[in-house]
């Protein structure tokens, strides 16, 4: 899939960048909550990662569909 550079990243390493996204939140909620913002924060933060991963993980898996039936291999 040299034409489809974005694509083939995510059909690559999607699991791994869904998995990243969604704990970077969470990193920057436990952050902030230890550094006096409150453990609001961080449980908004928990939720949030957890719904950020969800999402960006159901797109990867639609990509990876689509470009098993659409591209040529």
């Amino acid at each position: 899939m040299p034409n489809y550079p974005v694509v083939n990243f995510l059909v690559r390493f999607g699991n791994y960048f869904a998995g990243l996204a969604g704990v970077l939140p969470v990193i920057a909620g436990f952050y902030l909550a230890a550094s006096g913002a409150g453990a609001a924060v961080a449980l908004a933060a928990l939720a949030g990662g957890a719904l950020l991963y969800v999402l960006l993980k159901s797109y990867v898996e639609l990509v990876t569909i689509i470009a098993d039936m659409m591209l040529p291999k």
